[in-house]
């Protein structure tokens, strides 16, 4: 009777250390995958963090573009009305004339 105790007891602690194993395998099989998920999650995040900084930094580029075609065009019209010759002013009286 001693002895299939002694047996039970052993069975009981193989099988008990054994299942503490079995479950630590399974526990670092579930962090695996959650860290694959998390890892996949922050991936789809930072790229679409990164398509929209894209998309501002090119809406900012086209602004500043359209703002200095603006400017340009200003300067050119302003330079050629500085380059446009004044038109003489009206005369109120003729210009006098030499006797004969």
């Amino acid at each position: 009777m001693q002895k299939l105790i002694v047996v039970t007891f052993a069975a009981l602690c193989l099988l008990g250390t054994g299942s503490l194993a079995l479950a630590e395998d399974a526990m670092k099989g579930e962090m695996g995958a959650m860290k694959d998920e998390m890892k996949s999650e922050m991936k789809a995040d930072k790229d679409a963090m990164k398509g929209d900084m894209k998309a501002k930094k090119k809406e900012h580029k086209e602004k500043m573009k359209a703002k200095r075609h603006e400017m340009k065009e200003k300067m050119k019209a302003h330079k050629d009305a500085a380059k446009a010759p004044a038109a003489p002013a009206p005369m109120s009286a003729p210009a006098p004339t030499a006797a004969p």
